[in-house]
């Protein structure tokens, strides 16, 4: 099994051990898991990048900045929502740019606001997650897409559609979680369960994206 399964597992260990041990609640773990989003998106724009460097594919400077309006846009509704549901009190976008915006430029404030106030808010302790998760994303990069070639293999286009597998699971599961959570006044055992449920979920895709591959590469390397 690949280092990155190995990564991603304990990363994922780690808020199910604050849970379980040391008192996570639900709006530190949720916030978590949100977060964790804009990093798969930071390291799919990074992917998005490096193949228009590497294999010379101009359209993915156009691709790279639709990915960041789009995918920014989808994540930053999604956390206005999640910050409401969890009750976290509104950080003001003003107070950060020092002036006011519309249309676009608003919603990525109004994200940008909640990112901070998450950390703000849930500071130490979300770190410990936050590092662990980064990391996770950093050692699957590393490993696959430049170790193992797949940035010879893919284009801009195909990177593009990339995070969504994972992340519109996550945001249907963040929004579904937080209202049982709420309603149930966050259990420490249903919360257990729900990151349980997060580390399986993420397990299968990395398998499906990564391991497949290398057990099929493996195979021919034998016979």
């Amino acid at each position: 099994m690949p280092f990155s399964a190995y990564a991603l597992i304990m990363a994922n260990l780690i808020p199910l051990v604050g849970v379980i041990f040391f008192g996570w609640d639900t709006v530190l773990v949720l916030a978590l898991f949100w977060i964790e989003n804009l990093i798969i998106g930071a390291f799919n724009l990074l992917r998005i990048i490096t193949v228009a460097i590497v294999n010379k594919h101009h359209s993915g400077w156009f691709t790279s900045v639709f990915f960041v309006f789009h995918y920014g846009a989808f994540c930053s509704v999604h956390g206005i929502l999640l910050s409401s549901l969890l009750g976290v009190p509104e950080f003001n976008y003003e107070e950060i740019i020092g002036f006011e915006v519309s249309g676009v430029l608003q919603l990525f404030a109004e994200g940008l606001a909640v990112l901070l106030n998450f950390i703000a808010v849930l500071s130490p302790y979300i770190w410990f997650g936050l590092i662990g998760l980064a990391a996770s994303h950093l050692v699957s990069f590393v490993e696959h897409f430049i170790l193992r070639g797949e940035v010879f293999n893919m284009k801009p286009r195909q990177l593009m559609s990339r995070p969504y597998h994972h992340v519109v699971v996550m945001h249907v599961g963040l929004i579904l979680g937080a209202i049982v959570l709420q309603k149930l006044q966050s259990p420490v055992w249903l919360l257990a369960i729900i990151v349980s449920a997060k580390l399986v979920v993420d397990y299968q895709q990395h398998r499906r994206r990564h391991l497949a591959k290398t057990d099929s590469e493996q195979q021919i390397k034998d016979i």
